[in-house]
């Protein structure tokens, strides 16, 4: 028995060894902060006297009233909410349709699919912010292209009207007819328009007709800047439509591993008595995955509570605030301008109560409406 006692005191000696260490780190680097945030959130610290600010002490609940006042968090919440609807409602079916669709074999060529829609995922998050930032700039190849269609569609309405003056020509009818094409935007260039324009004109003469071309359409063609990320009611859509571009190729590598440890025996059989790719899908692959998708919801949560260094490449920081999200609002009070320490570490504690209020609602809808993971 002594023996036995002494063998059991050094089990959990050795047992304890190994695992102060690692439990010392996670209060360290997890329950510390954790604490320390909920202590500056209710607090009046502003640097402390070490940095020029008064002694710090309780302040009650003021920061979390203060956020709750602030238009600027609910506008940021509201686009943390447009993120975790594409997420959920869009990475995650998306995801698993693709991956049934390789799973299935329904594409040719399936190992190249899965690479080219993985592939976004494994790219920096800040190369890809400042290449779509460059995309959807106003000076990007989307505004390059529409810009090039409209010059093109001009010059063609002005060689109809050189062609049937019978080349190029100075008269009346001519300037009048360009006149007529530019509209009142164009003839507010001058004070004379019909004088001015067939003065302009005239200067090119001896010129190729293409430099007449090129003349008229810098002069008259308004160039389209699109700026998607500035205008208010648009600028989360190129943030939105990123984000699921990038992220979908995530879940259907998930969804795929996941499809690849189903029997295969029971696909065969239910395709056997007649089921369609429709009802293999309903019946069999979703309450296999149940589980899965559970978690692949949880992630996409989690991620899009935390999308800031993508949106931040993306904006700059957001200067407008239009795309600004929570994690880039608490940013901005800690670091930006004078530091509002209880406000910011509020807002990342309203964040952490967000995440999981939704998680708890993925568990108890998929308890209430999910099926038993295989």
């Amino acid at each position: 028995m002594a023996f036995s006692s002494k063998s059991y005191i050094e089990e959990k000696r050795a047992y304890w060894a190994m695992v102060m260490p690692a439990f010392g780190i996670y209060l360290l680097v997890m329950a510390f902060p954790i604490v320390l945030s909920i202590v500056l959130s209710v607090s009046n610290y502003s640097g402390g006297k070490m940095f020029g600010g008064e002694k710090w002490g309780f302040a009650g609940f003021d920061a979390y009233l203060r956020v709750f006042r602030d238009p600027w968090f609910w506008n940021a919440l509201k686009n943390n909410i447009y993120i975790v609807l594409i997420s959920v409602f869009g990475q995650l079916p998306l995801g698993f349709i693709f991956a049934y669709f390789i799973y299935a074999k329904i594409v040719k060529a399936p190992e190249f699919w899965q690479g080219v829609l993985y592939v976004p995922n494994i790219i920096s998050v800040i190369v890809v912010g400042l290449l779509w930032q460059t995309i959807f700039s106003p000076h990007g190849p989307i505004a390059e292209v529409i810009n090039s269609i409209r010059v093109r569609e001009f010059q063609s309405q002005l060689r109809g009207i050189f062609d049937a003056a019978g080349g190029f020509s100075l008269s009346d009818d001519v300037v009048k007819r360009i006149l007529d094409l530019v509209g009142p935007s164009g003839q507010a260039m001058f004070s004379d328009p019909l004088v001015d324009l067939r003065d302009f004109l005239s200067s090119f003469h001896g010129e190729g007709i293409k430099e007449v071309y090129n003349a008229l359409s810098n002069l008259f063609v308004q160039k389209w800047s699109p700026a998607f990320l500035t205008k208010p009611n648009i600028a989360m859509l190129p943030i939105l439509f990123v984000i699921l571009w990038m992220y979908t190729g995530m879940y259907l590598i998930l969804f795929l591993a996941n499809m690849q440890k189903i029997d295969v025996q029971v696909v065969e059989s239910a395709r056997i008595d007649g089921a369609n790719e429709g009802q293999v899908m309903r019946y069999i692959i979703l309450p296999a995955l149940s589980g899965t998708i559970v978690n692949a919801a949880i992630l996409a949560i989690s991620g899009s509570l935390s999308s800031f260094a993508l949106i931040f490449a993306m904006t700059g920081g957001g200067p407008s605030r239009v795309t600004e999200i929570l994690s880039i609002y608490m940013y901005n009070n800690a670091f930006l301008g004078r530091p509002n320490f209880p406000l910011a570490n509020a807002i990342s504690l309203i964040m952490v109560l967000i995440s999981f209020g939704l998680i708890a609602l993925t568990k108890a809808v998929e308890k209430r409406y999910g099926g038993k993971e295989e």
